[in-house]
């Protein structure tokens, strides 16, 4: 039995899982809306306030952790903990609430783990897919083929750092295609590389995926996957309303509204940056990463 636990720039997750055969059965999961990246001050350096509720997030994990005969525990930490500029101050405190060494990830290691995930979960052999991780802070970018990544990326693009950027006020068509510039402009470092490198069909992991996958499936029916008309459904929807929240896309979940606008200007501008006409998205992320590796 192994618990996985991923201290994201969005949310902290916990997973404790049971290897069934050639799967993980996950049998106790925890997430918690903590924004660790919105706890970064202008000097780029974790608040208190932010600092206090990850540690008692920690402590919460560690009690239900304590709940299970472990044979292996890893907990990685991503974009937020990476940029923190006293993250060698917070990191021996959190590492003592939880109980466990803490790893901060490099934005490579975030993305192999992300596509072994994925990989050991839809195990197409032989078809190059490219799959694409919106996080709190960073997004990455990993080409691979079976359980072998070829090319792997991660830039300085989230929901949550994007969203606090451009959308505070009330969002307007300029806040959106300033957004989706910015966020081109990083990708344009990558598209060359990934272009010529080349995929078969693309997919979309975690939290800003699977809600935009949503609400083009509840507002648009006959879309299924994410698609570029679809997206943009949904932020001229956003923009005549002014705001996610009054937008009232009821499909979408509470946690996800502050931070829907940053995830949605992020995958459009993808979607520009790399021609892409559709992405299909999947379940598995960077926890299922860790499982296959322990």
């Amino acid at each position: 039995m192994y618990a996985a636990v991923d201290l994201g720039s969005n949310s902290f997750r916990l997973h404790v899982g049971k290897h069934d055969g050639d799967t993980i059965r996950v049998v106790k999961s925890v997430r918690d809306p903590i924004r660790l990246a919105a706890g970064l001050d202008a000097n780029g350096d974790l608040t208190e306030a932010a600092m206090q509720g990850a540690l008692a997030c920690l402590q919460r994990f560690r009690a239900i952790l304590a709940g299970f005969e472990l044979d292996a525990v890893r907990v990685v930490a991503t974009s937020a903990m990476r940029v923190a500029r006293n993250g060698a101050v917070f990191l021996p405190l959190a590492e003592q609430a939880i109980g466990y060494p803490i790893e901060i990830i490099s934005g490579e290691e975030e993305g192999r783990l992300i596509y072994m995930g994925v990989a050991n979960a839809l195990a197409i052999p032989g078809e190059r897919r490219l799959v694409m991780d919106i996080g709190g802070g960073s997004t990455e970018f990993v080409i691979g083929s079976d359980l072998q990544p070829l090319a792997t990326e991660s830039l300085p693009l989230g929901c949550v750092t994007y969203s606090l950027r451009f959308f505070q006020n009330k969002i307007t068509a300029k806040d959106f295609q300033a957004a989706i510039s910015a966020a081109r402009n990083e990708i344009q470092r990558i598209s060359k590389l990934m272009k010529r490198t080349g995929w078969d069909f693309a997919i979309g992991t975690s939290g800003s995926a699977k809600s935009i996958r949503d609400l083009i499936a509840a507002e648009l029916p006959q879309e299924a996957d994410i698609t570029y008309k679809g997206m943009r459904y949904l932020a001229d929807r956003i923009i005549e309303a002014g705001s996610v929240k009054k937008a009232k896309f009821e499909s979408l979940k509470p946690e996800r509204v502050e931070v829907f606008a940053g995830g949605l200007a992020v995958m459009m501008a993808a979607f520009e940056e790399l021609d892409l006409t559709k992405m299909t998205v999947t379940e598995a992320a960077l926890r299922d990463g860790v499982f296959y590796d322990l």
